[in-house]
């Protein structure tokens, strides 16, 4: 199996831009605008990090849209869980190349989902390359889904090159609430090595994210994850 790189983690907040401003504050981590999504009513900041990997800072923008029954519920979700304050979400591998992730979706038993992705207000979008695609075999389970981006100098932790107040040097550590053996054999034995993680209490997902700094110093972004909302959905 081959090995996968983090790409993003999501930090649900209530409000996406005191949010990304209070971080900015408390840690020094800057963000640049990552667009909002037309058919989830969500938008995001985006918080580039070493690796090619980045913190998604993301918050529901329309409250009141219409929505088929799938997406309504995943948006109250979303709603639901950050109104009690920042969560995490979701925690999100790349994989590099198209092959690699044909091979999660017939592994998992899900699909390769191509879809429209952040619109940006100069009306340039993306396209979000995705498997399994069911958040049941992934997210409401606090394990993650696989992304392929076909050209990386359109990745969201690259367009916009910027020097955090305490630059980064590593994404030192991962802390999650699954059982070891899960995460191994989910995301395969190489990977698993190859990810800087550790494992805690308090129940699956992402619990937090630790920065190396180049001053040798730590940066620690802890929140409570939201899985658990999301099982019951499921």
């Amino acid at each position: 199996m081959p090995v996968y790189d983090l790409d993003h983690v999501t930090l649900g907040v209530r409000h996406l831009y005191e949010s990304a401003e209070r971080l900015r504050r408390e840690t020094g981590l800057r963000s640049h605008e990552g667009g909002w999504l037309e058919v989830m009513p969500t938008a995001h900041r985006v918080i580039p990090l070493p690796g090619g990997a980045f913190v998604n800072v993301e918050s529901v923008i329309d409250h009141y849209a219409e929505l088929p029954p799938g997406l309504g519920a995943f948006r109250d979700w979303f709603e639901r869980t950050t109104r009690r304050g920042d969560h995490w979400m979701t925690w999100n591998l790349r994989a590099r190349s198209r092959a690699d992730l044909q091979d999660v979706a017939r592994r998992l038993g899900g699909e390769v989902i191509e879809a429209r992705g952040a619109l940006h207000p100069d009306g340039t979008s993306t396209t979000t390359i995705m498997a399994p695609g069911d958040a049941r075999k992934t997210w409401a389970r606090g394990l993650p889904n696989w992304y392929y981006h076909e050209d990386m100098s359109r990745h969201p932790a690259r367009t916009t090159p910027m020097t955090h107040e305490r630059p980064l040097a590593a994404v030192a550590w991962l802390e999650l609430g699954n059982d070891p053996a899960e995460v191994e054999e989910h995301i395969g034995k190489e990977t698993f090595g190859a990810l800087p993680l550790r494992f805690v209490s308090g129940g699956p997902g992402l619990h937090g994210v630790g920065l190396r700094t180049e001053d040798g110093d730590e940066i620690a972004l802890r929140a409570p994850s939201g899985v658990s909302g999301l099982a019951a959905l499921t």
